[in-house]
């Protein structure tokens, strides 16, 4: 996580470890492990362990808040949006050490992307094979390990997905008698139907610090698929607009799929390919899946 320290002192002489600063001088401090600003009755002392440069470096300064001197104090945490609380554990190393760390959050991450199925080759369900959809995934639940401490780490996911594949055109899914999956012309004006199959998935991953905030990032995913259905729209002959929702219900229970991508800051952008069916055998078309997208 790329952090900044920021402190302005207006005040004459500061006292600490660090050089002492003159009136308005900034003491600028790149990417520290840890900063504390403690304020007690009439004082306010800060601490600063660690720089991006020097992991042992120590900075500490008390000053009396009780004058008329201002102090203004910033820390940038990181260009992130954070949505984690920690469970148990800390996911900040100790200044200078090695020491092997780790924490587990409930930390909310959402995740859009575009999947499409790969080669169709019967002919019964070509009007997939130009399918495609938005995803939207949420992280619930990460584990992180440093076995090593530094910024390279496993880790685990914990989370669920709402995948789709969207046909536009003059066809529409069904769910045939048989319950398989099948196709018919629109009873209206065509707006697109669509294939969703959601899942609880969990991940286990190994991220690759390279470089500032930048790293490379690789994470097979297991999927438990609890649900389908088939959503429709279009217009009648009165333009109205109508919505069909039919349960399909023959989605593979368990399902595998290998992610990998960059990561910039928080944010990971990802390609994920999933080779095996989607469907139990008999029901609908054999096909792999690709998507591409971002999680926050």
């Amino acid at each position: 996580m790329k952090k900044h320290a920021l402190i302005l002192f207006t005040l004459a002489a500061l006292c600490g470890t660090a050089p002492v600063l003159s009136a308005q001088d900034t003491l600028t401090v790149v990417n520290p492990s840890k900063v504390q600003v403690i304020t007690a009755s009439g004082s306010q002392q800060v601490e600063i362990f660690g720089s991006e440069q020097n992991p042992d470096y120590y900075f500490s300064s008390s000053i009396e808040t009780s004058s008329s001197a201002v102090v203004s104090t910033r820390e940038r945490l990181s260009q992130r949006l954070d949505f984690s609380v920690p469970i148990f554990g800390d996911d900040k190393p100790i200044p200078g050490s090695r020491k092997p760390y780790g924490s587990v959050d409930l930390a909310i991450s959402p995740g859009f992307g575009v999947s499409f199925p790969g080669s169709i080759e019967d002919d019964a369900y070509s009007p997939m094979r130009q399918a495609w959809g938005l995803d939207f995934t949420l992280g619930i639940i990460n584990a992180d390990f440093h076995p090593w401490g530094g910024k390279s780490n496993l880790y685990l996911n914990f989370g669920l997905e709402d995948k789709s594949f969207k046909i536009r055109g003059d066809k529409m899914y069904v769910k045939q008698d048989d319950g398989t999956l099948g196709f018919r012309d629109f009873p209206g004006t065509p707006k697109w139907s669509a294939l969703r199959i959601f899942s609880w998935n969990l991940s286990a991953g190994y991220y690759q610090h390279i470089w500032k905030d930048f790293g490379l990032f690789v994470e097979p995913v297991l999927n438990f698929n609890t649900g389908s259905r088939i959503k429709t729209k279009w217009y009648d002959a009165n333009d109205r607009k109508v919505k069909e929702k039919v349960k399909f219900g023959k989605q593979k229970l368990v399902t595998y799929e290998l992610m990998g991508g960059i990561k910039i800051g928080s944010v990971k952008a990802y390609v994920k390919y999933n080779p095996g069916n989607l469907l139990e055998k008999g029901f609908g078309p054999d096909f792999a899946t690709w998507s591409v997208g971002i999680i926050l």
